[in-house]
């Protein structure tokens, strides 16, 4: 069978990083300026809707993807250099079903529901329909493209398009976007904010693909059969997208608990609080995007103790950093709410205390849901995962009911932690990898990894 090239060469798993990290910090000045302007444009009366849109039409979005994304990465990450033709189909195959066929149905059903639900004038509410049905589509093809561009080996396009709400580029655009919007025209209120990051998506996105696209020219001339290739696509995903779907929910199910049984201000504040939280798990989310390919190699080859190497020294990394994040929002988190949000959003403190708890034991577990993941267990993890959104959900109610915002903060700890503590086990019993940062990394073994 031919071989096709598949992935450029030459890019250490170091320089990898370093391109990640730049550009995931970029994205995080970014995703914070979109929330600060959000926060300040709506107040406490209208911030946790604001955040419900966005997290929900990106929650649909995954959904839509079938998990296609993330069974790209790794198909295309285990090519090593070359992709034969065969794989090349499949990989063109799974990414048109996602972005022709999957995301836009998924876009145009919420988008109507949004029509229906939403409580406007009829303009408004077609101009919120529509808006919801892009956001969903756009949030989808992002991270459609952004891991199959770095399971390709465009290490640079994919940093730019990963990260905090859509990556540097994005997050940036949207920020500059609703802040237009928030002064120009402040009363079209949430239908121009989805407006704004809709455009914010659009050009970032739209690049990407071409990208993708050109990379998978070789097999171009294949005829696409989109409804006859889909039960395949999602024969092969459906683990990745269980996963990737309870993952995502995971992260913000309390926010949609919040918004449905707290009142609309107490509910603002645990979304500010939760949004803020997030910032300690993005030196280890960083880690697990660039180190994806690799452990799915590394697996691939069976060069198991090296992987163990390289996971608990890129997670001693991600530790360093979270400490840097978490001791101002330990010692100060008054006065962080209040610069970021407003003066009015610093009553959050003690949630804000509660949810962090939750994420630094996350980060101590260090990369074990990757190496899972990429080693086929990917099963296991969306067992464990939606196990833990049930939980979550159930737990996160009765806790809101009871104890208000700081019972659902301390609920959602309590689910985090114990969840990715048994991630850490299993990845122990099934692969036999230690994944938490150790006191003795292994620098080197990072400099002669290729990404």
């Amino acid at each position: 069978m031919e071989a096709v090239p598949g992935r450029p060469r030459g890019t250490s798993l170091v320089r990898a990083l370093a391109w990640f990290v730049v550009s995931y910090g970029l994205a995080v000045v970014g995703y914070a300026a979109a929330n600060a302007v959000a926060g300040r444009w709506f107040g406490k009366e209208s911030y946790g809707l604001f955040v419900v849109v966005v997290t929900v039409s990106a929650a649909i979005g995954q959904l839509g993807l079938l998990g296609t994304h993330r069974g790209g990465l790794r198909a295309a990450a285990q090519g090593d250099g070359e992709l034969d033709d065969a794989t090349l189909r499949l990989l063109r195959a799974d990414a048109a079903v996602a972005s022709r066929l999957s995301l836009p149905l998924a876009g145009v059903l919420s988008g109507v529901v949004m029509f229906l639900v939403a409580d406007a004038d009829t303009p408004t509410r077609v101009a919120l329909g529509v808006g919801f049905a892009l956001l969903v589509l756009f949030s989808g093809q992002q991270k459609l493209w952004a891991n199959y561009l770095r399971g390709l080996g465009h290490v640079r396009q994919a940093s730019l398009l990963e990260g905090r709400s859509g990556g540097a580029v994005v997050s940036f655009t949207q920020a500059v976007l609703l802040l237009l919007a928030w002064q120009l025209a402040p009363q079209l209120g949430l239908a121009g904010a989805v407006g704004a990051l809709v455009l914010g998506f659009a050009v970032p996105v739209m690049a990407a693909g071409r990208i993708v696209h050109q990379r998978l020219a070789p097999v171009a001339a294949t005829e696409l059969e989109l409804f006859r290739n889909l039960p395949g696509a999602v024969r092969r995903n459906w683990r990745f997208a269980a996963n990737q779907l309870a993952l995502y929910i995971a992260g913000t199910v309390e926010i949609w608990i919040a918004g449905v049984v707290l009142t609309s201000e107490a509910g603002s504040e645990f979304a500010a609080a939760q949004r803020l939280a997030l910032l300690l798990m993005i030196p280890l989310t960083s880690i697990q995007v660039v180190f994806a390919p690799v452990s799915a190699r590394l697996i691939a080859r069976g060069e198991t103790a090296r992987l163990e190497s390289v996971l608990r020294t890129g997670a001693t990394l991600a530790a360093v950093g979270t400490s840097f994040l978490w001791l101002p929002m330990l010692l100060t988190p008054e006065l962080i709410l209040g610069l970021l949000y407003g003066d009015e959003f610093s009553s959050a403190a003690l949630p804000l205390f509660l949810l962090t708890l939750g994420n630094v034991v996350y980060v101590g577990s260090g990369l074990c849901g990757v190496a899972l993941v990429m080693s086929h267990h990917e099963g296991t993890v969306a067992t464990i995962q939606t196990v833990s959104t049930v939980v979550r959900i159930v737990a996160g109610i009765a806790a809101a009911l009871l104890f208000g915002v700081a019972g659902l903060a301390a609920s959602s700890a309590i689910v985090t932690s114990v969840t990715y503590a048994v991630l850490w086990v299993q990845a122990k019993r099934l692969l036999g990898l230690w994944t938490q940062p150790t006191l003795r990394p292994q620098w080197g073994v990072l400099r002669r990894t290729r990404s």
